[in-house]
């Protein structure tokens, strides 16, 4: 497993780079934003460590702009600022991981492995495709400019198949998505979201819809 290490403190770096190395992780070091945005382009890494106050920049900045791009790397923010809004800033810009200094090595790489389990998806709060705007912040559908209107449910099922665009989506995976894991699962409020969906695209000319793919499932296309 490779991992970016964004950090300017040498000592520090150095230190946390031989205990990842311990822990079978392969780690390359960079102490300032712009080797870490020219090693992003250049090597594949499966997780990023980034320190927020760095000579050359904010990390919380850097961290905004490469989520623009569409990078889903895993990035785990580590830093000795322990301030609360400073926190959910990260995480709201993108960081899956938040670690404050000082910390315990088992701690981090027990984290980074967590992070590397994760199934990878695009970052974005808004999803534009053809005609229609998505906020997965929100759950504001517009299409053509316009607000839409949508319940809790054909919100929840909208994501879903708006963040597997063009790719096939199965009527369990609508009902496991949708229900708690201790609530019996009922399919008749899914067909009725679907149905809904359906109609509020249509009207709204939407370039999008959903179509039944007949003892497969559905698609957004």
């Amino acid at each position: 497993m490779k991992v970016l290490y964004i950090e300017d403190n040498a000592r520090l770096a150095e230190l946390v780079r031989k205990n990842l190395v311990s822990s079978s992780f392969v780690v390359d070091l960079v102490s300032n934003l712009e080797e870490a945005g020219t090693s992003l382009l250049v090597h594949n890494y499966d997780a990023a460590i980034l320190d927020l106050n760095l000579p050359d920049g904010d990390g919380i900045e850097f961290l905004k702009k490469i989520r623009s791009k569409n990078n889903n790397i895993p990035v785990l923010i580590l830093t000795a600022n322990n301030n609360f809004e400073t926190k959910i800033k990260g995480l709201d810009f993108g960081a899956d991981d938040f670690l404050t200094k000082p910390f315990k090595h088992e701690e981090l790489v027990a984290r980074l492995k967590a992070l590397l389990r994760r199934p990878r998806e695009v970052f974005t709060d808004i999803s534009n495709i053809k005609n229609i705007s998505f906020n997965h912040n929100t759950y504001e559908l517009m299409i053509n400019k316009k607000a839409v209107p949508l319940s809790k449910r054909e919100s929840q099922v909208l994501e879903i198949f708006i963040k597997k665009y063009n790719k096939v989506v199965t009527k369990s995976e609508l009902e496991e998505k949708n229900y708690e894991s201790s609530k019996e699962i009922n399919s008749n409020p899914i067909e009725v979201s679907l149905h809904r969906l359906r109609k509020v695209l249509s009207e709204n000319q939407s370039n999008l819809e959903i179509k039944n793919l007949r003892g497969i499932g559905y698609i957004l296309k």
